[in-house]
């Protein structure tokens, strides 16, 4: 394989963060399963600079892993994507009744974010799904789009439970990461356990995130949104959130799309993977995020800064992005730990996803999209 320069990555990161955008970030790429990049930037702490092993918070660049668990389940016939929520759950209901499986995955349940404050509030799984049954459907599922940040995979996560007998955290540790001897990577942190880890548990910085908010006039508005004061005390670093709870190194996310891509052990057969990646929500406009996003079974399918036009992955709450692209064999992870405002936050990340396609040349040219600006955005490229 030819030699790639991505020292462009770096030096954005590097600007980004003398910018104060974050305060530190960890980069991996890699070509059919072949490390191009796997570099650390900044630092986690004052006088302790980050290392690639270090783990950081991925929010919800670790959803795909969630969906894997389901993913597996449905090719051995254990469940079937056009199930109903409540053929697995008790006490299911409150106008989500024709809910399935495949509108969760493609954020068309009927039940965002809108209502459901316990990501941020001390409650054990079991609490904080209650808290998403009693929510009442805001539509008809699969009639509207509105992305379920945490309540829709703690839906998934409870039916893998449901179905397998184990936890969701145990099943995405015994079926998905240990085969691939993942052993920095957990959808939660035991508190007994952060002790040992110490300062590898990367703490993370408000950098002027704003999050949307239904106001008690139904307006919704941006208002800031400061993770600090929740997201690194200890007993959100232990919660299980399939979701957003995911903390490893963005290297341990990229060997997992490697997997996924067919490069080291397999997670899913070909066919899931086509299943999965292929568009099964398009032209709907997404209540949350106010703009149409296209999606394939828990995956986004469409990313600024020019991705190929057959890259899937998903992003992390205004840090993170983690992306595979079947046609250049390619995988991309970026983790930053500065939550930055909305528009800053994805211009960070469509100057990433540039740079690791302008650097793979006239072969990403061919099938990359164009690259355009973050819309509503005052940045240009």
């Amino acid at each position: 394989m030819a030699e790639v320069d991505l020292s462009a990555v770096l030096e954005l990161l590097e600007r980004r963060r003398a910018e104060g955008w974050h305060e530190c970030a960890q980069v991996y790429v890699s070509r059919h399963g072949e490390v191009l990049l796997d570099e650390a930037i900044g630092d986690r702490g004052p006088g302790r600079p980050l290392r690639v092993d270090d783990l950081m918070l991925w929010y919800s660049a670790g959803k795909p892993l969630t969906t894997v668990a389901v993913l597996r389940l449905w090719e051995q016939g254990r469940l079937g994507l056009d199930d109903t929520v409540g053929s697995f759950l008790a006490d299911w209901g409150n106008g989500k009744e024709r809910c399935t499986l495949r509108h969760v995955l493609t954020h068309t349940g009927g039940f965002p974010m809108w209502g459901d404050v316990t990501y941020d509030v001390d409650l054990t799984f079991g609490e904080a799904l209650a808290a998403v049954k009693v929510l009442p459907a805001m539509w008809e599922p699969g009639t509207e789009a509105g992305y379920h940040a945490a309540s829709g995979w703690r839906v998934l996560g409870a039916i893998v439970e449901a179905v397998d007998g184990r936890p969701v955290d145990r099943y995405v540790h015994d079926e998905i990461l240990e085969p691939l001897g993942l052993g920095n990577t957990s959808m939660g942190i035991p508190v007994e356990e952060q002790g040992k880890l110490g300062d590898r548990i990367v703490p993370v910085v408000w950098t002027g995130h704003k999050f949307p908010t239904r106001g008690d006039d139904g307006k919704v508005r941006l208002v800031p949104y400061r993770i600090d004061r929740y997201h690194n005390e200890p007993w959100h670093i232990a919660k299980v959130e399939p979701g957003g709870g995911m903390r490893g190194p963005a290297r341990e996310l990229g060997r997992c799309y490697e997997a996924i891509l067919g490069h080291g052990p397999a997670l899913l057969e070909p066919r899931t993977v086509e299943v999965m990646a292929a568009i099964h929500r398009y032209g709907m406009l997404d209540r949350t995020f106010a703009i149409d996003i296209p999606w394939g079974l828990g995956v986004q399918r469409q990313f600024t800064g020019g991705s190929g036009r057959r890259a899937f992955g998903h992003g992390g709450m205004a840090s993170s992005r983690g992306l595979a692209d079947p046609d250049l064999g390619l995988v991309m992870v970026v983790v930053a730990n500065g939550l930055a405002g909305y528009f800053e936050a994805e211009q960070r990340n469509l100057e990433v996803t540039d740079a690791v396609y302008s650097a793979l040349g006239e072969e990403a040219a061919r099938v990359r999209r164009p690259v355009e600006p973050v819309p509503g955005s005052r940045f240009s490229t």
